[in-house]
């Protein structure tokens, strides 16, 4: 999993993984956090490497996962403690 050539908005993303789960998405939007924008893939280097790759479209790509997942099951991560950095967190954000 390398990136894609064609921009996703997050928004659109959300919607679909929940419709290759098959649920209505369920979305909460926040202020903005003074982050990435716009985050690109530069596939110059894999090309080189490996020439041409078959490029698997977002939407069939996010189904194989969707389709793995009902069959295989979620599982139980561990714990990792607090890792999230509450510095400059908008309030919104914050765990209680």
């Amino acid at each position: 999993n390398v990136g894609a050539d064609t921009v996703t908005a997050v928004k659109e993303l959300a919607y679909l993984v929940a419709e290759v789960m098959g649920m209505d998405p369920n979305l909460s939007y926040h202020e903005a956090r003074k982050e990435v924008q716009h985050a690109y893939s530069d596939h110059s280097k894999v090309r080189r490497i490996f020439g041409d790759v078959r490029e698997t479209p977002l939407k069939q790509g996010l189904q194989c996962m969707a389709d793995w997942v009902k069959t295989v099951g979620s599982r139980q991560s561990q714990d990792f403690g607090n890792i999230e950095i509450a510095q400059n967190l908008p309030s919104r954000w914050v765990s209680k």
